[in-house]
Order: C-alpha cells, then structure tokens, then sequence
C-alpha cells in the first residue's frame, strides 16, 4: 500500500523539467528538416529546377505528417493504459534514432533512388514519434499542475519547443558557416543520438502523472481508449481539430517555410533567415509565457480569439516586412507573428488535456490534434511554397495564415462555450491504495 498525495513543488519541477527537456529533444530533431530543406533538396532529388526540387523536399516533409494520426492512435493507447511517461520514453527514442539516421544516409548521387526512398523511411518515423510526443508531454506536465496554475504550466511546452528548434536553427546556422558543405550539414542530425539519450534519462528518472496514477489506482483506465473518444467525445474533438489550425499552419511557415522563403525566392543569406527565425521563436516563448498567464487569470475563450484575431490583424503586415531590404524589418516580422503564436500554442496545449477526461484524454487528443497536423501543418510549406509560385504574389501565405486564424477563432467563440471541462480540479484526496505498477 501507498499513499498518493498532492505532488511537492520539487517534484513538480521535475516533471516539468523531465518532460520539457524531452520535448526539446523531439523539436530539435523535427525542426532540422525544415532548416535544411535547401541542402536535403541538393543532397535528395536530382533535377535543375529549384522549385521543383525544393516542393519535393516539402512533400517528404508533409509526408512525416500523415502517418502522425497513426502514431497518435499507437502512442495514446499506451499512455492511457500503460502510462504518459512509458508512451514519452519510447516517443523519444524512435525521433532520435529517426533523426540519427538522416545524418548518416547517402545522397542521390552515391546510391541513387534508394536516397530519396530511405529519406521518406526516417521521415515516417520522425512523423509517428511526433504523433504522441506533444501532446503526451502536454498531458503529463498540465495533469501535475496545481489548480489555479494549468496555463502556467502549459506554458513551459511551447518554451521548450522554442528552445529546441531555436537550438537546431543555431547548429544549422553554425554547420552553415564552419564546416563543409558535402558533410558539414550531417553533423546537426548526428547530435540527435546523445540528446534523445539525455531526454530518455531524464523521463526514466520521473514518476507518471499523479491523475495518471490516481486512475491507475482506482481501476479507470480505459478498456478501449479511442473507441471511447470517439463515441463520448466527437464534438470536443472537432472542436481541438479547428483551434488547433491556426498553429499548425502558423508555426510550420514560421518555423520551416519563411526560411527557404527567405533565402530562395528572396535571394538572402542563410544566415539572416535563421536568424530572423530564431528571433521568431524567441519571441514565441515570450508569448508563450505571457500567454499562459493571461490563461490563468482571465479563461481560455477570451484569451484564445483575441490571440487568433492578433494573428489574423498581422499576418499580412508581417510578411511584407519579411520580404523588405531592411535587416530591422525582417527580424520584426517574424516577431510579429512568433509573439501572438505563443500564446495560441499554450492555449492548444492546454486545450489537450481540459477538453477530455482523464481515461481518454492522450487518445482522443493525440488523435484529433494529429489530424489537424495532418492536414495543414505538413502541408503548410507545400502550400505556401505553391501559391507564390501560381499567384506570383509573396502576400499570398500571409492570406492563408489569415483565412486559418478566422476559423480557428470562430472554433474557440463558438465550440468551447459547449466543451470546455473545468479548468482546475481539487486536489485528490490522500488515500490509501496500491502502488501502480506502470
């Protein structure tokens, strides 16, 4: 027998740092192949036309996101039945191996078709481990968040996000300028090995979830978790599917395609793309931050469409500021949109865990959340990149970004009036009951 009690401030600490630092460690590694789409086109796919090879590049890249809905339905099971921290240590695992491997692979000019085709392999792991890394590291570090405090602490996701994709935009940055170009891009994807070691230490060093454990302990876990979702709860979820729009698109063009946009249909240098997107992300965390306060202190629906409506007021400004001579203008686009961003991630992240009770929350999450990447954060690039070059016109991802933001806004008015679950739950009783064996 053991006695379950409301966990300490230390221990939440360590959770939020043990599922933190993972989650840096699967958006460093995912984050990669968009800053080095140029170099993966060259190394890939053969042919003279730039665009053409860099849409290949992008559709392999969209490609990682269609098998996510499949790794969400793997990786929500075991983390409903099983626990959040066993599903977050073999997520882990498979991006970092997946990300090892891309370093190591030959180039069309060595093996020839087989490149491309090993590349799409890697790129289908990295895409299934994804499917129940971010939303398994939401659940398991808002579930150990006190009342009152779930924004706070869904903050922390998006910040480690920033931070690891900000630190694969430094190393690309880094390889760009120091080392070869034949070799020196292979060094950043190499680094994936001892970081997913470090992310996998850290989260086997940690105890699940205390509402986890609770469950556990009480017998709630869920015979057929899906299943349940999808019978109990379908209009949470389509609800989650349309907020969720606005940041798979937001963050993929922030993140992925303003930095080949950048430096291939503007002409800049490499090194004024990944920094601007660094200052985009840096501005994101802050959001971010902010953000989950502001969730905690005036609710999830206000804060929500007043972020989604920021994004769709500067989307359009923000990209003509990118696309101007002007190294100031340049950097505070990307802020611009990195600065409303944060905060509609946080609010998603939230929105994981308070739209599902506990016994289906990883499994009805994953599932819709992944579908919404599924469609427009794999495709963001491909499409952006396509309407510049049918339109002729480099406004054109910016009105995308602005037609997502209204529906998304139009999803959080409307669909969370009727959804949303209590945003804070008493702290569970000390009991009595036996010591879980996940």
């Amino acid at each position: 027998m053991t006695t379950v009690v409301t966990p300490t401030p230390e221990l939440r600490r360590k959770a939020v740092r043990a599922a933190g630092i993972g989650n840096f460690v699967e958006w460093y590694d995912f984050a990669l192949y968009g800053y080095f789409a140029t170099t993966l086109a060259d190394q890939f796919f053969p042919g003279h036309d730039p665009t053409a090879r860099l849409l290949a590049t992008f559709a392999v890249f969209g490609v990682g996101f269609v098998i996510r809905p499949i790794g969400g339905i793997v990786f929500g099971r075991l983390g409903d039945r099983i626990g959040r921290r066993t599903a977050l240590m073999a997520a882990v695992v498979v991006m970092s191996l997946a990300t090892l491997a891309i370093g190591l692979l030959p180039g069309y000019g060595s093996i020839g078709l087989a490149a491309p085709l090993l590349l799409l392999v890697c790129r289908l792991a990295q895409g299934f481990s994804a499917g129940g890394e971010q939303v398994g590291a939401n659940t398991f570090i808002i579930e150990y968040a006190p009342p009152g405090q779930r924004g706070r602490y869904a903050s922390n996701i998006p910040i480690w996000v920033a931070a690891g994709t900000i630190t694969a935009a430094g190393l690309a940055l880094a390889a760009g300028a120091w080392l070869p170009a034949e070799w020196g891009w292979r060094v950043p994807f190499l680094v994936a090995g001892p970081l997913g070691m470090i992310g996998l230490y850290l989260r086997m060093r940690i105890e699940d979830s205390p509402e986890f454990r609770r469950i556990h302990a009480v017998g709630d876990i869920a015979t057929a978790p899906l299943s349940e979702a999808i019978r109990t709860a379908k209009l949470p979820m389509l609800v989650l599917f349309g907020w969720a729009m606005i940041n798979a698109i937001g963050f993929y063009l922030m993140a992925g395609y303003l930095t080949s946009y950048i430096t291939k249909e503007l002409g800049r240098s490499s090194e004024l793309a990944l920094g601007s997107s660094c200052v985009g992300l840096f501005a994101f965390g802050v959001s971010a931050a902010v953000g989950g306060r502001l969730l905690d202190r005036f609710g999830r629906i206000p804060v929500a469409v007043t972020a989604a409506i920021a994004i769709a007021v500067v989307a359009y400004p923000a990209f003509m500021l990118i696309r101007t001579d002007n190294l100031a203008a340049a950097l505070l686009g990307q802020a611009l949109i990195g600065g409303f961003l944060g905060t509609v991630s946080c609010t998603t992240c939230l929105l994981t865990v308070e739209l599902f009770p506990a016994r289906i929350r990883y499994s009805a999450s994953a599932l819709a959340y992944n579908l919404c990447y599924t469609v427009f954060g794999g495709s963001a690039a491909y499409v952006a990149t396509w309407l510049v070059a049918t339109t002729d016109s480099a406004a054109a991802p910016a009105v995308y970004l602005m037609c997502a933001a209204v529906v998304s806004a139009s999803a959080a008015a409307f669909g969370l009036t009727h959804t949303l679950r209590p945003a804070a739950r008493p702290a569970p009783t000390p009991t009595q009951i036996p010591e879980p064996t996940a």
